[in-house]
C-alpha cells in the first residue's frame, strides 16, 4: 500500500515538474509584445560599414611583381564605387519600407512596390530576429538594440556590413 502511494507521489510530482518546465519555456518575452504591429523606418544609416574609398586607395600604391610597374587602381576604385552605389540605394529602399511583424509569427516587409513574407522567431534572449522568407528562402537576421511601445532602433546584418534602422511604430 505505501509503495502504491509512493508510485502516486513520485508520478504527480513528474507531471507537476513537466507541466512547469513545458509553461516555462512557453513565456513571452517583452520584447515580442513591443514587435507587434506596423512599423515605418524613419532614420537609416551605415553601421558597421568598412570605408571603400581607404579599401582603394590602399591598393594604389602596389607594383606588379618583377616590374615595378604600378598596378592599376581603376578596377577597384570602380568596384567601391558600385558598392556604394548599392549601399545608398538600400539606405533609401529601407528608409521607404514598413515592416508589419503579426503575432502568429508571420511578417510583412514592403519595400518600393515589393512584398516579402517572413517568418520570424526571436533569439538571444528576446534581442535578434531571425527572418526566413517563404519566396526565396533567404535569412534575414535584426539585432535589436532598443525597442518600447512606440519605437525601436535594429541593426540588419547585409553582405557589405550592416545598417542601423530607427523605426517609429504606426500601428498595434
Amino acid at each position: 500500500m505505501i509503495k502504491m502511494n509512493m508510485k502516486r507521489l513520485l508520478t504527480l510530482c513528474f507531471a507537476i515538474t513537466v507541466a512547469f518546465l513545458i509553461s516555462s519555456c512557453a513565456t513571452i518575452h517583452p520584447n515580442q509584445k513591443y514587435l507587434i504591429g506596423t512599423w515605418k523606418a524613419e532614420k537609416v544609416e551605415k553601421y558597421n560599414v568598412p570605408n571603400l574609398q581607404i579599401t582603394a586607395a590602399g591598393t594604389q600604391g602596389k607594383t606588379k611583381p618583377g616590374t615595378g610597374d604600378t598596378i592599376a587602381s581603376a578596377d577597384t576604385a570602380g568596384q567601391a564605387s558600385k558598392v556604394k552605389g548599392q549601399i545608398d540605394r538600400l539606405i533609401q529602399a529601407e528608409h521607404r519600407s514598413t515592416l508589419t511583424v503579426n503575432a502568429n509569427k508571420t511578417a510583412i516587409k514592403e519595400s518600393h512596390g515589393k512584398t516579402v513574407h517572413l517568418k520570424w522567431k526571436l533569439t538571444n534572449h528576446g534581442t535578434r530576429l531571425l527572418a526566413n522568407s517563404k519566396e526565396t528562402g533567404k535569412k534575414i537576421t535584426i539585432d535589436i538594440l532598443h525597442i518600447n511601445d512606440t519605437s525601436a532602433v535594429v541593426t540588419q546584418n547585409f553582405r557589405f556590413g550592416s545598417l542601423k534602422i530607427t523605426y517609429k511604430k504606426v500601428k498595434k
